[in-house]
């Protein structure tokens, strides 16, 4: 795409996903970090006007410290999708939801060897790109662990060799219907994985309702993704790229 997008800050959300989008993806997601300049670009884009939000499956507070996010004025963060929520140093959060401390028992004797446990509190994610055959050992995964979230009332929702499991109301497209409040002029969004498809498709149905400009941005080349943005970026270097753009002018 042009590394131009028509959008006009004052009044704006920019929202986005973090790993994979605003830092890329490591084996130990602790060592997580934005890509150069990214943050100086939100923090020039939020002086302007625009409303910036952090839209991310970790929870809020990991996502602050690993990027240092907190610096940028008036940020918003929503963890856990949707579960927590951070806006200047107030955490408000959602309880733990019945089924998951059972889980965190009757998981890690199923995991094979190299595939890893997260525990983020009010949600779980099994990790697979440690194992010798990620994607295979996933798709493994993928016929066991949605079965046994389900019977302790929770929903599994496989990614980029991790499978999440999370409180089944709860998704990135609860949290952008809370970001898109009256008064908001555009929107753009820009994730990397199957989990912000819902984030994108709430953000088409508020441009469509709304009349207002919206831009969705695939990060990465997950096929479902990149076939339901408006464009597709490499990776968070392209992505930190269009948003020292736009924060120029």
């Amino acid at each position: 795409m042009s590394s131009k997008i028509d959008l006009e800050p004052a009044g704006a959300l920019i929202a986005l996903d973090f790993d994979g989008t605003l830092s890329p993806i490591v084996p130990d997601p602790a060592q997580a970090r934005p890509v150069a300049g990214v943050v100086d670009s939100l923090v020039r884009l939020a002086g302007q006007g625009a409303r910036i939000a952090v839209v991310t499956g970790r929870d809020a507070r990991t996502v602050l410290e690993l990027g240092g996010l907190a610096r940028i004025p008036g940020l918003l963060v929503s963890g856990l999708h949707g579960a927590e929520s951070w806006q200047d140093g107030e955490l408000t959060t959602r309880d733990e939801p019945p089924g998951l401390a059972a889980l965190r028992t009757a998981l890690p004797p199923l995991l094979p060897a190299g595939v890893w446990l997260e525990d983020k509190r009010l949600s779980l994610v099994v990790h697979t790109r440690r194992a010798e055959r990620p994607d295979e050992v996933l798709a493994e995964l993928t016929g066991v662990v949605p079965q046994l979230a389900a019977e302790h009332g929770l929903d599994a929702h496989p990614g980029k060799q991790v499978i999440e499991i999370r409180i089944p109301e709860l998704s990135k497209a609860t949290a952008l219907q809370r970001l898109l409040v009256d008064g908001v002029t555009g929107a753009l969004y820009a994730g990397d994985d199957l989990g912000d498809l819902p984030a994108v498709q709430a953000v088409r149905r508020w441009s469509e309702r709304s009349g207002r400009p919206a831009v969705t941005i695939a990060v990465g080349a997950v096929p479902e993704l990149v076939a339901a943005t408006d464009a597709a970026l490499a990776g968070p270097d392209e992505l930190a790229a269009l948003l020292a753009d736009l924060a120029a002018g």
